[in-house]
């Protein structure tokens, strides 16, 4: 029962399709829009006007952001036939959206101008993919903004959207 929900989910609004997980871009750009905002009143010296920010919404608006990111993927995408062979997969959605699953960004200033970024799946330290090395679940955030740059770039919708018209329709 599990799998076939983590089949269904994969396919809908994760992993199986590229643009299940662009809906996201909105908010990944408000997400960063607010950690820049709060990085520079802090180098400012000011008064951070923004501490926390809390977003509220349903699992099927935390998984696609989740996918954006890169979160729990899998080498090998989810199919009906390969189930036995995900036995030890990372994409699952029972622990990744319990209810009252949430996602927390922390901005961390270390001294010296070392600000790092620490994300939290459920409370739990998550290393961001393809970002932080030996586990480490703190990357700089100068190093997160580098590896997301193509997506902080901006929300072509367009552009997106074409590329899933009907070969038919074109």
């Amino acid at each position: 029962m599990e799998y076939a929900l983590d089949l269904k989910q994969f396919w809908k609004r994760a992993y199986g399709y590229e643009i299940n997980s662009k809906s996201s871009c909105i908010l990944f750009h408000d997400m960063f829009s607010r950690l820049d905002k709060a990085l520079n009143e802090h180098n400012l010296g000011q008064k951070v006007t923004e501490a926390v920010t809390i977003q509220v919404g349903h699992a099927e608006t935390l998984l696609p952001l989740l996918a954006l990111l890169g979160f729990f993927k899998d080498s090998e995408p989810l199919t009906s036939i390969n189930y036995a062979s995900q036995t030890q997969r990372s994409f699952r959605t029972s622990r990744m959206l319990p209810y009252a699953a949430n996602f927390i960004l922390v901005l961390y200033d270390c001294g010296g101008g070392d600000i790092r970024l620490q994300p939290l799946v459920n409370e739990q330290p998550v290393a961001f993919p393809g970002v932080t090395h030996r586990q480490e679940s703190m990357p700089l955030y100068g190093d997160v903004r580098r590896h997301y740059e193509e997506l902080l770039k901006g929300c072509d919708f367009e552009t997106v959207c074409e590329l899933f018209k009907n070969p038919a329709e074109v």
